[in-house]
Formats: structure tokens, sequence, C-alpha cells
């Protein structure tokens, strides 16, 4: 079945290579990858430009809804451990065409606001509308403060959130089903990670990780460090973080910018 890989815009580069080996993990949203691969191969096939495609297994062996997909290579010439090449997400065709109209109706829900039931009060004063339902079902943590005694279970109660309304916005985003957009500044990239984790919105803490690591360099090191210290002690984002470490570690630059701002 074809399968199409699609490159990120931003500081991700790829070259062409052929890899040695290459496993490709899904999972659909909010839940853990497995342990072991959906497909593995060896010498496969060489990324030389975007949207190549390649073959998968049967459709009857994918999930019914694929939501996020983990690809591992091993360059040839390197050999060691496979590593993840970051920026990728992998769909297949039915699943996209389907995906895409799925946003298509989240996009009229989230525009929409006659049926909206509840109010998210921003740090900076906003207040942003929302339906209850959808952010219970999108997150455990809001099903049980919206089903509590307390004001913020009252239909069309009031949620605040220590939060500018530009992470609001992204977190609801995700709630709805939405595409992330990675358009916010380190800042709130980073507030948002923090959010993320709160309401147990695991997706969405990867991937804004992902994306504020992806503006690495010797300005943006030590805030990266220190916006996602927090969460790798915690236990999370422990896959992101090694990342962010591994690239540090590798640049004299960077090292050098940690060590002056630590």
């Amino acid at each position: 079945m074809p399968v199409a890989i699609a490159v990120r815009t931003g500081h991700q580069c790829v070259d062409s290579f052929t890899p040695e080996h290459v496993q490709l993990f899904i999972a659909e949203d909010n839940d853990p990858f497995a342990d072991t691969p959906i497909f593995e191969h060896y010498q496969f096939w060489s990324l030389g430009f975007p949207g190549e495609p390649i073959p998968l297994p049967g459709k009857d062996l994918l999930p019914h809804r694929t939501t996020r997909a983990r690809l591992y290579v091993k360059r040839a010439a390197q050999g060691g451990r496979n590593v993840r090449i970051r920026g990728f997400r992998v769909l297949t065709k039915s699943l996209k065409r389907r995906r895409e109209m799925e946003i298509r109706l989240v996009e009229r829900l989230w525009n929409t606001q006659d049926f909206t039931d509840m109010i998210i009060q921003c740090s900076d004063g906003a207040e942003v509308k929302a339906h209850r339902s959808v952010l219970a079902i999108a997150s455990p943590v809001f099903h049980c403060m919206l089903l509590s005694p307390m004001k913020e279970g009252v239909v069309g109660g009031t949620v605040s959130l220590p939060c500018n309304e530009a992470v609001v916005r992204a977190l609801l985003r995700h709630c709805y089903g939405m595409p992330y957009e990675n358009d916010l500044s380190l800042e709130d990239e980073l507030a948002l990670v923090g959010q993320a984790h709160a309401f147990e919105l695991v997706a969405l803490c990867e991937e804004a990780a992902v994306s504020a690591i992806e503006r690495l360099s010797p300005e943006t090191a030590t805030p990266l460090i220190k916006g996602l210290r927090t969460f790798y002690k915690a236990g999370s984002l422990k896959e992101a973080w090694d990342c962010l470490v591994r690239q540090i570690r590798a640049s004299p630059k960077l090292c050098e910018a940690v060590l002056l701002t630590s």
C-alpha cells in the first residue's frame, strides 16, 4: 500500500541516503507506541525527495485511524542503533483523505460559536468559548474537571488557565482534532508543552516539544533545557529530551552557550 512521506517546513533538513534498517511504529492518538514495529525492512529506499512513495504492509495490518507515526532509520554509513528522523508524518492515502474530511468538520465546529457552553479565561484577559463535550472527550483531566461540583463543572461556566490566548487556542485546536500549527513563539510553545502535560494530551505534548526542539540554536538552547527538564524528570518526553541533549553535546557552540547562560 503506498504511503507518502511529507517533510515539515522549518529547520529539518533531509539528505539523500539509503537507510540500512527501517522500522515503522504506528499508534492512535494518546496511545503509547508498541515495543515491536508494525513494519521492518533492510536496505529500504532512498530519501531523495519529499513525498517519495514507499511500500508498506496491507491495509488490514494497519489501525483503522492512524494519527501518530514514528519512523526509525539507520544510516548505512554510520551504523549503530536506529535513530528517529524527526519532521516526518506518515499517513496512508485513504486515511489521509478521511482525515481531511474530519478536519473540515471540526473546523466548522471550531469556528462556530452558536452552541458553545463554556468559557476559557486566559491569563492575558482574553476569553475563548468552547464545547464541554469536545474537551471532555479529548482530555481525561477536562472530563473530571467538567464533572466536578465546582464552578468549572457548571454548564456555561468558566475555566481559568495560566497561559495566554495563543497557547489556549493551540491547546483547544488539538482537543478539537485539528492539526498542530507551529506558529507560536518558543516561550508559548514551551507553555503549551506544560498545558498539554497537565491535561494528559500526550500527542500534543510530544509534538509541541519536538517542534520547540527544532528551533535549537545557541540563543534557544538554555530556554529549551529549562523548559523541558521538568517534564523529563517527571518521566515524560524522554525521547525528546534525549534528542535535545544529544544535539547540544554534538555542537561546541551549543555547549558553550549553555555553559555561559547557566
